[in-house]
């Protein structure tokens, strides 16, 4: 439609994911990832993303993937569920 877009970020804990999409990591025998490091390289070239890195605590993707004791989910409860 013609209206300029700012880049999505991409933000990641994992270097290596991030060495990978950024092409700072040269890739060898990675066939069962292969069709989604492509895509993610098209859009990084094409300029629609930008990944970085930073530390788990930050991440809020990280969240749903550990196991946490009640008090930190009621905690986190306003950052995550609206």
């Amino acid at each position: 439609m013609g209206w300029p877009q700012p880049k999505s970020l991409i933000q990641t804990d994992n270097t290596t994911a991030l060495g990978v999409a950024n092409k700072t990591i040269i890739t060898k025998k990675m066939k069962s990832m292969d069709m989604r490091l492509w895509w993610l390289r098209c859009r990084e070239s094409q300029g629609q993303f930008r990944y970085y890195w930073a530390p788990g605590p930050t991440n809020h993707a990280d969240y749903p993937t550990k196991a946490h004791p009640d008090i930190y989910h009621e905690s986190m409860r306003p950052t995550h569920a609206g």
